[in-house]
């Protein structure tokens, strides 16, 4: 028993073994502090216009100057019928002859006769912002600001008659006994006789200042026409206003005050 009482003792006086601890992990490595940012340079404030001095400009409206007078609708009859017989007036014996049944060649018919045309329709608007009607008529056009529109304006204007005669011969040529109806001849017949058709329309809206489609688009009045020194001394041109002259002495161009 002696020495099982040394061995127990032995071990209670024996160092108590520790323990290794635990390896400590590695710390992060702190991130540097970042650089403040620049402050961002103010900007420069924009000079503010001082409201009084703001002009505003006030939006004219675009009617006919008061010194001009609206033609009568005796002058603009006369325009018209002149304009046509001299624009298209060598088709009506060439289609006369044709449907008479009577063999010609009309080639240099119309190939002088298309010359009359550019002529009327393009070339005098280019030069003297008027057709033979106009002159003839003692009348021309003019925009809000007195001067003359665009040529374009009196071109379309005098195709007008075109469109009817295309318009209605498409429709005619629509029906077929054979094929039955042409829907492509019947809808560009239609869509070209809704033009004139337009014309009319608007024509009768604005009948105060007697517009119509062209003349609202490109935004003219006809007007009487103030002769000028050159017109007064002759050539051409100044032909072509004294037989306004005539027509007027007949009584054919309406009163002075440009009453119908």
């Amino acid at each position: 028993m002696g020495l099982l009482e040394k061995a127990g003792k032995m071990q209670m006086d024996a160092p108590e073994v520790t323990k290794p601890k635990k390896a400590e992990k590695p710390q992060k490595a702190t991130k540097p502090p970042k650089a403040p940012r620049k402050a961002r340079k103010a900007r420069k404030a924009k000079p503010v216009d001082d409201l009084d001095d703001f002009e505003v400009e006030e939006r004219v409206a675009r009617t006919m100057p008061d010194e001009f007078i609206l033609a009568s609708g005796k002058a603009r009859f006369a325009r018209s019928l002149i304009d046509f017989i001299v624009t298209y007036g060598w088709m009506i014996p060439i289609v006369g002859i044709s449907a008479y049944g009577t063999y010609f060649d009309p080639t240099y018919f119309i190939a002088i006769g298309g010359l009359i045309t550019l002529f009327n329709l393009i070339v005098m608007p280019i030069m003297t912002h008027r057709t033979v009607g106009n002159y003839a008529s003692l009348t021309s056009y003019i925009t809000s600001k007195g001067n003359p529109p665009f040529f374009l304006h009196q071109t379309f204007k005098g195709l007008t008659w075109l469109f009817l005669l295309v318009g209605a011969f498409l429709i005619a040529s629509a029906y077929d006994t054979v094929l039955g109806w042409n829907t492509v001849n019947l809808g560009v017949g239609f869509g070209i006789l809704a033009i004139p058709l337009t014309d009319w329309i608007v024509g009768r809206i604005r009948h105060e200042t007697k517009q119509g489609l062209w003349d609202s688009i490109f935004f003219a009045y006809m007007v009487k026409h103030a002769r000028t020194s050159e017109e007064a001394e002759g050539g051409f041109f100044g032909r072509l206003e004294s037989s306004g002259d005539w027509l007027k002495d007949k009584g054919w161009l309406g009163s002075e005050e440009g009453e119908d």
